[in-house]
């Protein structure tokens, strides 16, 4: 937990400055070999300063990725715009094929932080479409487990394509997208919360 007000204007600047070292470090050496005195040499400021905002690297790293998920989400979908069925799904994984370009790109250079990439977009993903379904419909607590399963498949389904279809691009992603929503879409119909176009 940071002890840095994250609202606070100095405490945004060191954050901002934290992470722009860290992410020149990334093209650099493999997350694993950067230390905490490597991030506050290159950002100019003394170790110290970074446990007033992180625990760890890790934790800089989850609240990283999970912000960089979330500003390219909002802008795919808005917040508070209320959608679903096709347009939703379709929405969704433009947010993530551009989410794992332009993080591959930025943080991944040397694939080490594969598994935490993955983590953190099957989870938001998981959260737009849990809350999707939820929002619904009355769901009865039996139904809940079921539901709590078709968010799991329909985020790992989305990230899984994406992920093999960042490796060679051989299409644009509308294209893929294209290819495959009618398949996630005959697979979701019995959802009820997939049918509205």
């Amino acid at each position: 937990m940071s002890l840095a007000n994250p609202s606070d204007p100095r405490a945004r600047r060191t954050r901002k400055y934290i992470q722009n070292a860290f992410t020149d470090l990334l093209a650099e050496k493999d997350f694993e070999a950067i230390s905490i005195q490597d991030i506050m040499d290159r950002a100019g400021l003394n170790r110290a300063t970074f446990y007033n905002h992180y625990q760890d690297k890790y934790e800089w790293l989850e609240l990283t990725l999970n912000e960089a998920f979330t500003d390219i989400l909002s802008t795919w979908i808005p917040p508070g715009t209320v959608m679903q069925g096709p347009e939703l799904l379709r929405r969704l994984m433009m947010a993530v094929c551009e989410w794992q370009i332009e993080t591959t790109k930025r943080l991944n250079s040397r694939r080490t932080l594969s598994h935490m990439m993955e983590e953190v977009a099957k989870q938001q993903l998981y959260n737009v479409i849990i809350s999707c379904l939820t929002n619904v419909k009355d769901i009865p607590v039996q139904e809940q487990r079921t539901l709590e399963r078709s968010a799991t498949m329909i985020s790992w389904s989305i990230y899984g394509v994406i992920v093999k279809w960042s490796h060679t691009q051989e299409e644009p992603a509308e294209v893929l997208i294209e290819q495959v929503l009618p398949i996630l879409m005959s697979n979701l119909r019995t959802l009820d919360f997939m049918d509205g176009e």
